[in-house]
């Protein structure tokens, strides 16, 4: 693998490291403060059961791609929650579906840390991941990040990076910066590796004056030439919140729509603005792969 993973599996080592003395997961974060006690004034991990739904649609390497992502999240006591993930998505002609999850701990105030895992099928590929997931946050600033291991099957040769074609199995990592300049306005910066290739992100979500309706925008540049530039609607449930808000005291994002860009270089023939990498003479590596079924 390309030594460029190894400084992001060193950062979400960090982030995680600081995340977990934040959130003080398995630590007693009793103390007294004027006669009462401190663990009074922690918020819940969830404050209670919510959910959202969004529709994107744009351009991912030429091709175009729309979806939907839902998700719900439930409290588990007060220091852990459950959120439960899922996709639908089209590109490249592709009907791609996923379902995911995350089990964590959080303290609004601090972090979030856990386990997020999921599974995208498509008649082309399927695409599993299951890594560690953390958050710190600051007043004005959220940083986080994922790393895990990452199950990529293609039963075609995909021109972008026909390598994925005889490879499984991959890091998966992603570093992110939220920076909230009104608690309202979240813009994202972020950097993923997949497939042994770096991609840079770069997310805009508003929360309008409708109640629980959002907008937002998501752009990236990678190697070998991808790009792709979507945009959306984001409908949330459960509450009256800021937008800073609900991405710290409700739902973590869904890990599908985290990846799912990224995820479609790797079972895709289309080259896109990478171009015909494999060198298989014009044909746009439309070719099964004899090492599949």
């Amino acid at each position: 693998m390309k030594n460029s993973i190894t400084p992001i599996i060193s950062v979400c080592g960090l982030i995680a490291l600081l995340t977990w003395a934040g959130v003080g997961v398995g630590g007693d974060s009793k103390g007294v403060l004027d006669g009462k006690d401190v663990q009074s004034f922690i918020e819940p991990a969830v404050s209670s059961v919510n959910g959202k739904v969004d529709a994107f649609y744009g351009d991912v390497n030429g091709e175009d791609t729309y979806g939907l992502g839902a998700i719900i999240s439930l409290p588990m006591g007060e220091r852990y929650g459950f959120q439960f993930d899922s996709l639908y998505a089209n590109a490249y002609d592709n009907d791609v579906y996923g379902l995911g999850g995350h089990f964590f701990t959080r303290r609004p105030d601090a972090g979030l840390l856990g386990l997020a895992f999921s599974m995208s099928e498509s008649n082309d590929y399927s695409d599993g991941l299951i890594g560690v997931e953390g958050e710190r946050y600051f007043d004005k600033v959220t940083l986080g990040g994922f790393v895990g291991y990452n199950n990529f099957d293609t039963h075609i040769i995909p021109v972008f990076n026909p390598g994925v074609a005889n490879e499984n199995d991959y890091l998966a990592a992603r570093l992110y910066a939220a920076i909230y300049p009104t608690d309202d306005l979240m813009i994202r910066l972020e950097y993923q590796n997949r497939f042994d290739l770096n991609f840079f992100i770069a997310n805009v979500e508003y929360q309008t004056p409708i109640r629980g309706l959002s907008l937002f925008a998501d752009g990236g540049l990678g190697e070998n030439g991808y790009s792709h530039l979507l945009g959306g609607v984001r409908i949330y449930f459960g509450g009256d919140k800021s937008l800073k808000d609900k991405h710290r005291k409700d739902d973590p994002s869904n890990i599908l729509t985290d990846f799912i860009n990224t995820g479609f270089i790797g079972g895709s023939n289309n080259a896109g603005g990478g171009g015909n990498t494999n060198g298989n003479n014009g044909n746009n590596g439309n070719i099964e792969n004899p090492l599949r079924d």
